[in-house]
């Protein structure tokens, strides 16, 4: 049951609704999950809320995008940058410079978990 915080400037806020589908669609190619296994946070930040560097490593961006995924342990690399190609190739698609993307995942134990509707 992975899930994904995003942290993007408020001006993109009309993006959002897009952004969520893009980054559900990259989940669900990349890691095999269910349609249904949908659970996202998004954080919208005023100007100067965000720090970044606009050329590290080797990038050229104004903004950025911060996703991270959080997710049990398992998955394998190769998975894993299936996640990340198809993420990034459906943000891409909606006009937002590849550059202005950020993300990671973040793994953790599955008894770490805990969702009340699973016995």
């Amino acid at each position: 049951m992975p899930h994904a915080r995003v942290d993007m400037h408020r001006d993109r806020a009309p993006q959002m609704e897009a952004l969520s589908a893009a980054i559900h669609a990259g989940l669900m190619d990349g890691l095999d999950m269910p349609s249904d296994d949908l659970f996202q946070i998004f954080n919208l930040h005023d100007a100067g809320e965000l720090v970044f560097d606009r050329t590290f490593p080797g990038a050229d961006r104004d903004d950025i995008i911060f996703i991270q995924v959080l997710a049990s342990f398992g998955y394998s690399s190769e998975l894993k940058q299936r996640m990340y190609k198809a993420m990034v190739d459906n943000i891409v698609a909606l006009g937002i410079r590849q550059d202005t993307i950020l993300i990671s995942i973040v793994e953790i134990a599955g008894e770490n978990w805990h969702s009340p509707g699973k016995p």
